[in-house]
């Protein structure tokens, strides 16, 4: 049974399970999102914030795209009509044609709300592409276990993490992780091995080594909270953590008792670490003799 909860309402003191605080708060986020009211009090609803729409200079109509083997979210040209959410879709990028899902529909953005150069949508997915789209992750699956076991006879200390193919199959990324206490391989043997492993498959290889977060976002998993690795779901960028955010929180200092499956600090950290350190400069500390309502009291927590 879950703990109870002291919710304050109207004076009175009211107990409550912590899931019906949780659901009240819950109707209560989504009641003040419905009604235009602010939200987590961020300033998105001043009439002074700077929104998309009313930035100056030119303006751009884009749609927003995201990559399966990316939390972020990338802007192109909506050069075609009748974009919406949830479409798959071939965009123009560095690496050449590649397959996308649209997560937000097209709108009118001002050019300096944007970093890089806006390149276009090409053309909307049909069936036959996503069929063949899911069809090379498969293709992609056993890519990875040739190349394990071709760095394996070579003796390369290179841990395969994930493969993905490009949108014609013309090339593959390959993601790999170096163990601890091994020595990445010299520029010679990558290119040696991406040699042999191009003649293998029969498209090109190229070589990406990833660092212990990244090699957690492209296997997924759960964290110890239950849920889908953060990373591998939304997260878009990797925030910076330290202990002292453990520290801020009252949360053990062992980093064992802190960390993710990577082994890094948890990126969780940082999500409400501004919020205790403004609370802890207006809140009471611990032992500290305080005069309620209801008589004197010391703080235990």
């Amino acid at each position: 049974m879950a703990d109870p909860v002291e919710l304050a309402v109207s004076d009175r003191p009211v107990m409550m399970s912590l899931d019906e605080a949780r659901a009240r708060a819950r109707e209560r986020f989504k009641d003040r999102l419905l009604n235009g009211k602010p939200v987590g009090g961020c300033e998105c609803h001043a009439d002074d914030h700077p929104s998309w729409e009313s930035g100056d200079g030119p303006m751009s109509s884009v749609v927003g795209v995201r990559f399966r083997d990316s939390g972020r979210t990338f802007f192109f040209r909506a050069t075609l009509d009748g974009l919406s959410v949830g479409d798959w879709v071939v965009v123009e990028t560095a690496r050449g044609q590649e397959a996308g899902r649209v997560v937000i529909a097209p709108q009118q953005i001002a050019h300096s709300s944007l970093t890089g150069e806006l390149t276009d949508v090409v053309r909307r997915m049909d069936t036959a592409d996503i069929e063949r789209m899911d069809a090379l992750r498969g293709e992609a699956a056993k890519a990875v276990r040739a190349c394990a076991s071709l760095a394996r006879q070579r003796r390369l200390p290179m841990k395969m993490v994930s493969a993905e193919y490009r949108f014609d199959g013309s090339s593959m990324l390959l993601n790999f992780a170096v163990p601890d206490r091994e020595r990445a391989p010299d520029q010679h043997l990558l290119q040696q091995f991406c040699r042999e492993a191009s003649q293998l498959l029969g498209c090109n290889v190229e070589t990406k080594q990833v660092g212990p977060r990244d090699e957690a976002r492209l296997l997924g998993g759960l964290g110890r909270c239950g849920r889908t690795l953060c990373c591998s779901s939304w997260l878009p960028v990797f925030p910076e953590i330290s202990m002292n955010m453990a520290k801020t929180q009252d949360l053990p200092l062992n980093p064992n008792k802190v960390s993710g499956v990577c082994g890094r600090l948890l990126c969780c950290l940082s999500y409400e670490n501004e919020q205790y350190k403004q609370m802890k400069a207006v809140m009471p500390r611990l032992g500290q003799p305080l005069e309620t309502d209801h008589g004197s009291g010391i703080v235990v927590s």
